[in-house]
């Protein structure tokens, strides 16, 4: 067991772990608002005692930039306690108002009283997200605790009603071009990589009024999952894929093919009018004495240019698009192709071969299903087992209730979803997986 692992629970607030039951008589609504009265009265104080007399001595507290302006997780009086004590003078915590409250069981024996709350602090808005349980006495203690950082208040996304309201006779386009050009400017924040990460941060920032460039180094927005596999197709579903500002339409299929997705954010980038030189990459980068970034940027026409930024940022994905290719024993011996995953694009290549797939991820998964389809004789070579749930049951147990059809809108289940405390979650998803396996017998 690791240093990290051990810190998790090892067991959920069952009723029976908490010793404790829901009365027939719950008002969910007096204790939301007993809670939030509490809470408030104690924040605005900066009584960091009362604010631990409302949390359960095991509790969890998950900021997400509101208070600590990073992304933290503490669990336990003491650490909680610290952490109040660090930030809670110098946040400013206040205007707490209720959002919403409601009983929200997770199966007959592990129940939330669940709580949306507003907030501010002297920069920012916030949203709260508090899972209350039951105790033996009687009372409703906080369990998990999430605070969010939703909006700075001298920085508002230009949206709505903040839109310009100026008309633009004929000089919308060169004005575009000038804007992705740079010619005469350095944007504040360059991003490395224009993928869906690349691309919503670009988004994200550009309503906050900070300019920013993307560089991709593939010819088009969206070859990242274009060039891939053909028989790639998302294994999350649509309701978990959403982009800011832009979500899909209601026709959108469920589980999108990848080169309708990387469609999706080619026309996401254009509609979005978002700052993207593609089939270019940075050459140089290179940090001065008042930390400012010089990056030497190569464009696909050889042409380089240098610019000073404030921010850079790599928006690579997971292992940054590294293949990783275990050195086996032997294999230089080998007569046939050796080949990662990222270069394989479709079994008709390789009609009437032998295929040995190693490795039991989701690429693994796909191109064994390919090679099956293809009536070729495929095997897959796996370190150890993997356990495999089908879409009817698993995926509706696993994102019903946030991501799917009649769930909340996306922020708010973004929000339900990010203020758990990941080493929490793990807890649950053993108990999610053992009702999964029993339903698919």
């Amino acid at each position: 067991m690791t240093a990290i692992e051990s810190l998790g629970p090892k067991t959920l607030p069952t009723l029976n772990n908490l010793k404790a039951s829901v009365p027939d008589d719950l008002d969910v609504q007096k204790v939301a608002k007993d809670f939030l009265h509490a809470f408030a009265q104690a924040v605005e104080s900066k009584d960091v005692s009362r604010v631990l007399a409302l949390l359960h001595p095991d509790a969890w507290w998950r900021d997400t930039l509101a208070l600590t302006w990073d992304l933290r997780t503490f669990q336990g009086h003491a650490n909680i306690k610290q952490f109040l004590t660090d930030r809670l003078v110098q946040a400013k915590m206040s205007g707490i108002k209720l959002i919403e409250a409601k009983f929200a069981p997770e199966g007959n024996d592990l129940v939330w009283i669940l709580i949306r709350f507003k907030f501010e602090t002297d920069v920012a808005l916030g949203t709260g997200v508090v899972r209350m349980v039951p105790t033996s006495t009687g009372e409703w203690k906080v369990y998990l605790m999430g605070t969010v950082m939703d909006d700075l208040k001298d920085y508002p996304e230009q949206l709505g009603p903040r839109r310009s309201l100026e008309p633009s006779h004929g000089e919308w386009f060169g004005d575009r071009q000038k804007e992705m050009e740079f010619a005469d400017s350095n944007p504040e924040v360059l991003i490395v990589g224009g993928s869906q990460s690349g691309l919503m941060l670009a988004a994200r920032l550009k309503h906050l009024g900070v300019s920013n460039l993307i560089v991709e180094k593939t010819p088009r927005v969206g070859d990242q999952w274009r060039l891939r596999y053909d028989a790639l197709c998302l294994h999350d579903p649509v309701w978990y894929d959403q982009l800011p500002y832009m979500p899909f339409p209601e026709y959108w299929p469920t589980y999108t093919p990848a080169l309708k997705l990387a469609d999706w954010l080619e026309s996401y980038a254009k509609n979005m009018e978002l700052n993207v030189w593609t089939s270019s990459q940075p050459m140089k980068i290179k940090q001065d004495s008042s930390n400012k970034w010089h990056v030497s940027v190569k464009r696909g026409d050889g042409s380089e240019r240098t610019f000073t930024v404030d921010h850079v940022v790599f928006a690579l994905g997971v292992g940054a698009g590294k293949a990783n290719i275990p050195n086996f024993k032997g294999i230089e011996n080998f007569k046939g192709e050796v080949m990662h995953s990222s270069k394989f694009k479709s079994a008709k290549d390789y009609i009437g071969k032998k295929i040995v797939i190693v490795g039991a991820c989701t690429s693994g998964h796909d191109i064994a299903y390919d090679c099956g389809a293809q009536g070729l004789d495929v095997t897959m070579v796996q370190r150890s087992s993997t356990y495999i749930m089908s879409i009817q049951q698993g995926m509706t147990r696993h994102m019903q209730s946030l991501y799917w059809e009649g769930g909340p809108p996306t922020d708010v289940a973004d929000h339900l979803n990010n203020t758990m405390p990941i080493l929490f979650d793990k807890v649950k998803a053993v108990r999610l997986t053992n009702a999964i396996a029993e339903a698919d017998k």
